[in-house]
């Protein structure tokens, strides 16, 4: 259950009853994507009129009718949505059905309710919904419309005009309309807290606590200057008036463009460090002709051609007089074309910038943690969850969420560039998960489940693991702060997990963390160190995740599906010297056999 879902039911009154809102979020979890009409869904409650759900896209094939009919059968008071819009006039349409009828609506952020969905929302007599459950955008006809461009500036002033007079009908502040025409149609805006309220859209709001910030989802993907001796841009004040940057902030948005060149095309990256660095520069601890530097640069960016780097948000600091010291943190995930080999992990940096000249004098950093065997870019994946959340209705100033969702569209870029992407076609907005773009995965479990296929999974000789070191000292416990920050957005459950002591070999604590109906990864704490790192498989692709392992073993058995090849696989790692190492995998079966335990299956 959504933490921040069972706070508010502790804090704040509510249309319905917990138990309602149990079952809501129960319901909504269960059911499968949405890709026809509307639909009408029944939730029973004890002791109460039941709840209906209202899910699909809103077309002209839709009947409100039965929306009445429905009404009348079972007493139903609030109506819950779980839609990505469709069609506007309908979607009016029904909302001026739902305020004759009396009803209330209620919105979730397990679901949403996003674009003419938003419509048929505030139709509700009395209107309540989470912070970043409710989307809009502008309108914009369907991909088959074939309409010219007279007939165009026609139709949209119409619809324009029907919804301003629908939502001062329904008491919405008609500037929400001006908010959804700043946002593109291919984009969504999620409204916070403050904003449904400022709009009108809800009388009261399902909150966590506290004032969320007004945001604003952003028109590219480039941030704004930072402020100070950190990355974190400046409030925005009521004044058009443009103040001239400090050198700090000179000296932070160069290091943003450093680092953002490094993750595109190796043309424009070497481009750019042509450009940025003095003839001669301090290169780790020697002077270095910049020819030399630069032909380190180049024959690593030929090795490593698709490249990501994402600089943790509040890692970086500046300390200028005549130069610029710029130290901070960053993640990278990097890959090679021909053999696909993959590295990723953190690493610290430290330049000195000549503000004067615009060019680098000094470099130096180290790798902080390398991630062995990774697959997939869970760092920067980390980082963009952080940011959505805030952007999505986070507590803080109006600059604060307007930042986070800068950050979030960067980091997405990046993503992007080394060939990850968001949600999959028909996918709603609860249900998207970052995957790899394209079929390049099919092919490549297709190849692990043919050529390791087998119908016997011998178990690795457990003695071989053991682990005599057992710790029985006080835990430490991560520094979400500053180090583990990275690791904040789970702190909760990471800290739970690791006061519970040692649950594997000798001094760690493996911690599995739920992401979605079958979907799950986990952390792994060092009780010694309280230093957290990731297991190598959970997520979307590697579905109902079940580790068996020990205490005083460094051996791990894990069991997951993957959906590409309809087959459920069954691994064994080595967890040694704090690196994972892939001892043997195995394709046991469809995906019924990952519904057994290890166990079972191993018998």
């Amino acid at each position: 259950m959504n933490t921040d879902l069972v706070a508010w039911m502790g804090r704040s009154a509510s249309l319905l009853p917990r138990l309602f809102v149990f079952t809501i979020f129960a319901t909504l979890a269960s059911l499968a994507t949405a890709r026809a009409d509307i639909t009408l869904r029944t939730i029973p409650v004890d002791g109460a009129p039941p709840v209906l759900i209202m899910k699909g896209e809103f077309t002209q094939n839709d009947d409100p009718n039965l929306l009445t009919r429905e009404i009348g059968l079972n007493g139903a008071k609030t109506i819950t949505f779980d839609s990505n819009g469709g069609n506007v006039a309908k979607a009016m349409e029904y909302g001026r059905l739902i305020r004759s009828l009396g009803l209330s609506t209620l919105q979730l952020r397990s679901a949403q309710c996003a674009s003419a969905c938003a419509l048929a929302f505030v139709g509700g007599a009395i209107r309540e919904a989470e912070p970043g459950s409710i989307g809009v955008h502008q309108s914009s006809f369907s991909s088959d419309a074939t309409i010219d461009g007279p007939s165009a500036v026609a139709a949209v002033q119409a619809v324009t005009a029907q919804i301003m007079t629908y939502l001062i009908e329904m008491d919405v502040d008609p500037k929400l309309l001006q908010l959804s025409l700043s946002v593109p149609s291919d984009d969504m805006r999620y409204l916070t807290s403050s904003e449904m309220q400022s709009y009108r859209v809800t009388h009261s709001a399902l909150s966590s606590g506290g004032n969320v910030a007004v945001s604003s989802a952003p028109s590219s993907a480039q941030s704004s200057p930072p402020t100070g001796t950190s990355e974190t841009p400046p409030q925005r004040a009521e004044s058009t008036e443009t103040k001239p940057l400090t050198s700090e902030q000179k000296a932070l948005v160069f290091i943003a463009g450093y680092h953002d060149a490094w993750s595109r095309g190796n043309g424009e990256a070497l481009g750019f460090m042509e450009k940025a660095y003095a003839d001669t520069i301090q290169f780790y601890g020697k002077p270095t002709p910049k020819a030399q530097v630069m032909t380190e640069k180049r024959d690593f960016a030929e090795r490593w051609p698709i490249r990501a780097y994402s600089v943790r948000n509040g890692s970086v600091r500046a300390e200028c007089s005549d130069k610029c010291r710029i130290d901070g943190v960053l993640d990278w995930y990097a890959k090679k074309e021909l053999n696909q080999k993959i590295s990723s992990g953190a690493a610290s940096f430290s330049l000195v910038w000549d503000q004067s000249s615009g060019l680098i004098v000094s470099e130096q950093g180290k790798v902080i943690e390398a991630d062995k065997d990774a697959f997939r870019p869970n760092r920067l994946i980390v980082q963009w969850i952080a940011e959505n959340t805030a952007c999505r209705g986070g507590q803080g100033t109006s600059s604060e969420t307007q930042s986070a969702c800068e950050r979030r569209e960067v980091i997405s870029a990046k993503l992007q560039v080394v060939g990850w992407c968001y949600g999959r076609e028909g996918e709603y907005g609860y249900q998207m998960q970052w995957h790899p773009c394209g079929a390049g995965r099919r092919s490549e479990s297709a190849t692990v489940a043919s050529s390791q296929s087998s119908t016997s999974t011998p178990r690795p000789n457990g003695a071989e693991y053991r682990v005599e070191d057992r710790f029985n000292g006080k835990t430490v416990l991560p520094d979400f702060k500053k180090r583990d920050r990275e690791f904040n957005s789970f702190r909760t459950r990471i800290r739970d997990g690791m006061r519970e002591g040692p649950n594997f070999a000798g001094h760690y604590s493996l911690i599995q963390i739920g992401c979605g109906a079958g979907c799950s990864f986990v952390i792994v704490g060092d009780n010694k160190t309280g230093r957290p790192s990731n297991f190598p498989r959970g997520g979307e692709d590697n579905m109902y995740l079940a580790l068996d392992f020990k205490r005083d073993s460094r051996l791990v058995a894990a069991q997951w599906f993957d959906y590409d090849t309809d087959r459920c696989f069954l691994e064994y790692f080595d967890f040694a010297g704090g690196m994972w190492k892939v001892l043997s995998k195995f394709d046991i079966g469809p995906m019924d056999t990952c519904y057994k335990s290890i166990s079972e299956n191993l018998r």
